[in-house]
C-alpha cells in the first residue's frame, strides 16, 4: 500500500501496556530516527491522551472538535444512538493533530490525534448501513494521513468491537504487548483467530509480538520461552523486550513522556526503549 505504515497496538487482553508502548516507544522511535508520526487515540477510555496531555488542554480540544471522533463523524446533535453522515470528506489529520514534539529543520515531528469518549456510541448502534458509512469515512481518514505521515500509530482498545475493526481495516501491522501470564497469551491468540475470521481484511496485517513488564530481578522466563517456542507465535517474537520501570507508570501529576522526565534512570529507559524502537524499524522497514 502506498504511503506511510498503519500499526494498530492491540491486544484482546486489557492491561498489558498497550498505551504505554504506543506512547514511549514511539517517542524514541521519533526521536532517533526522525520520522513524521501520527498517534491516534481509538480506545474511548483515551488513556493516551490522558498520559500526554493536561485536562484543560484535552477539553478545549474537544470544544474545538480536534478529537478522533471528527475522523468518525461530522459535527451534528444527532445523539447517542444515531450517526451522522456525509459524502464531504473528512478533516485532513494535520489540522486535528496536536504536534507534541518537531525538529526544527522541520524534518519529523511528533504528533496526537485525541481520543473521545463518545466512541462508545459505535457498541450501541446495530444500523450496519450507518455503522459502514462511519467506518468508510476513518479509512478514508487514515489513508489521507498515511501521505502526511510516516508511521500512523493507532491506539486500540481490547476488545472486538467496532472500533476494533475499523482499526484492523486501516492498519498494514499490528504491534502485540505481551506480559509473561498465560493470560496475556491468551489475548494474542484470540486476535490471531479474530484476524482470521475476518475475511474483508485482506492482505491480512503483519503481526509483531512485543514481551512488556519484564522483571528486573528474580525474572522466570517460563512463560516467554513458551511463547518463543510457539510454532506460529515465536517468530513473531522481538528480540527486545521492555523490562519494568517505575518512570513508565501513570502519576497524577505529571503529563507527558517517560523519557522526558527530568530524573535518574530516564537515560538507561531510553536506551532499552531505543533497541526495541529500531527492531521495529529495521524489521518493518520503517
Amino acid at each position: 500500500m502506498p504511503g506511510g505504515k498503519v500499526i494498530s497496538t492491540l491486544n484482546m487482553k486489557g492491561g498489558v501496556g498497550k498505551t504505554t508502548i504506543t506512547a514511549h516507544v514511539m517517542r524514541i522511535l521519533f526521536n532517533q530516527h526522525k520520522k513524521k508520526i501520527l498517534l491516534v487515540d481509538l480506545d474511548p477510555q483515551f488513556n493516551l491522551t490522558q498520559c500526554l496531555r493536561t485536562r484543560a488542554a484535552y477539553e478545549a480540544l474537544k470544544k474545538a472538535n480536534k478529537t478522533v471522533f471528527a475522523a468518525m463523524e461530522p459535527p451534528s446533535d444527532v445523539g447517542l444512538f444515531d450517526v451522522a453522515t456525509t459524502h464531504h470528506a473528512p478533516p485532513d489529520a494535520e489540522s486535528l493533530a496536536v504536534r507534541l514534539w518537531h525538529f526544527k529543520d522541520g524534518s519529523a515531528h511528533l504528533d496526537l490525534l485525541p481520543g473521545n469518549f463518545e466512541l462508545v456510541k459505535y457498541s450501541l448502534i446495530s444500523d450496519s448501513g450507518k455503522l459502514a458509512a462511519v467506518q468508510k469515512r476513518f479509512l478514508h481518514f487514515i489513508a489521507n494521513a498515511r501521505q502526511k505521515y510516516d508511521l500512523v500509530v493507532i491506539d486500540c482498545n481490547p476488545s472486538s468491537s467496532f472500533i476494533t475493526l475499523c482499526a484492523l481495516h486501516a492498519c498494514s501491522h499490528i504491534l502485540v504487548p505481551v506480559k509473561p501470564d498465560r493470560y496475556s497469551m491468551l489475548g494474542l491468540e484470540l486476535l490471531a483467530d479474530f484476524l482470521d475470521r475476518i475475511p474483508t481484511i485482506h492482505p491480512k496485517p503483519e503481526i509483531a509480538v512485543l514481551l512488556n513488564g519484564i522483571p528486573r530481578t528474580n525474572y522466570d522466563p517460563f512463560t516467554e520461552n513458551e511463547l518463543r517456542a510457539h510454532p506460529v507465535f515465536g517468530p513473531k517474537v522481538l528480540t527486545n523486550k521492555l523490562k519494568k520501570s517505575k518512570l513508565l507508570e501513570a502519576h497524577s501529576g505529571y503529563t507527558g513522556f517517560a523519557t522526558d522526565k527530568p530524573v535518574p534512570y530516564r537515560a538507561l529507559l531510553a536506551t532499552e526503549i531505543g533497541e526495541i524502537a529500531s527492531e521495529l524499524v529495521q524489521k518493518w522497514n520503517i
